[in-house]
């Protein structure tokens, strides 16, 4: 039975851990990676991997203002994967702007 249960989990736990290293990716090369993470960690006072619109109003308020366009799950909470593929779309659009 351990054999069996190995064998299923081991697809799930490589494309897992093939989804982490590409969100890391994506948050150093389009969200600011080391900066954005130590600013998200400030701003999460209550260290529960989110914030609220408090939390960002308090440490991250640029991002506050946009609070509403980034938390695309309207769960009412921005967590550091949203607000990396906010930076990443705004600077695309950018980009494409010129």
């Amino acid at each position: 039975m351990t054999a069996t249960l190995a064998r299923r989990l081991l697809p799930a736990l490589t494309l897992l851990s093939i989804a982490c290293f590409a969100f890391a990716d994506g948050v150093e090369r389009h969200g600011g990676g080391e900066k954005l993470r130590e600013k998200f960690a400030a701003a999460d006072t209550d260290h529960d991997g989110s914030l609220s619109r408090a939390e960002a109003a308090a440490g991250m308020p640029r991002i506050a203002k946009r609070f509403d366009a980034i938390d695309t799950d309207r769960d009412g909470k921005l967590t550091l994967a949203e607000i990396a593929t906010y930076l990443k779309q705004a600077r695309a659009e950018r980009q494409n702007a010129n």
